[in-house]
């Protein structure tokens, strides 16, 4: 026989095992997204809806299953989305105004192994918001 409503045990496993976005990240940025790494730092996300990390930034962030975005509270209109697989997360960054900065960043959790970090002050750009400095 057809079941016409969902396998409601197994929503609830699935929601058991999703992937959190809680706790230490390094991230690495590539603003246009042409392969030309800006830097690296670690970013923390709190359980209770925050987040900072080692540049001096904090903001806001919010994940629906395996969606995670975040904002920033010294760079109005700077928004940062990914998927999120496990340990490792990919996605887009972009200031919402017209013409602004847009890239691309790649994510894994504290612990496990990542991308090279490129030296910031060669670059004098600020990884997180591409601001220079």
């Amino acid at each position: 026989m057809k079941r016409l409503w969902p396998d409601l045990h197994h929503m609830d496993e699935r929601r058991k095992t999703m992937a959190s976005v809680v706790g230490t990240w390094t991230i690495t940025t590539d603003f246009g997204c042409d392969g030309s790494i800006a830097g690296s730092f670690d970013q923390t996300f709190n359980a209770d809806g925050t987040w900072t990390n080692t540049i001096g930034s904090n903001g806001r962030w919010f994940q629906v299953e395996g969606l995670v975005q975040w904002d920033f509270n010294n760079a109005a209109k700077l928004i940062y989305a990914a998927n999120l697989a496990g340990s490792w997360m990919a996605g887009s960054l972009g200031y919402t105004t017209a013409g602004g900065l847009k890239g691309c960043f790649g994510a894994h959790k504290a612990g496990v192994p990542g991308l090279a970090t490129k030296a910031l002050a060669a670059k004098h750009i600020r990884p997180d918001t591409g601001q220079k400095y």
